[in-house]
């Protein structure tokens, strides 16, 4: 096997600076929402808290944008 995994229904966050990242992974609301960080500005978001995570980010005055493939 080639050890290739692929995972579907995930929720991700990405953001154009990674100092945002650090500053959300920071946030005691959010980070135990955040459960792993894929790059420097990517991190997934544990499976059942998208909306829990999207009302937190808007009350900390943030305009997320939403992309449903």
């Amino acid at each position: 096997t080639s050890g290739l995994v692929l995972h579907t229904n995930l929720t991700l966050v990405e953001v154009a600076d990674p100092l945002l990242l650090e500053e959300l992974r920071a946030d005691r609301r959010l980070a135990p929402l955040l459960v792993a960080q894929l790059s420097d500005r990517v991190v997934l978001v544990k499976p059942g808290d998208e909306e829990a995570v999207m009302r937190a980010l808007l009350k900390a005055g943030h305009t997320p944008k939403v992309i449903n493939p």
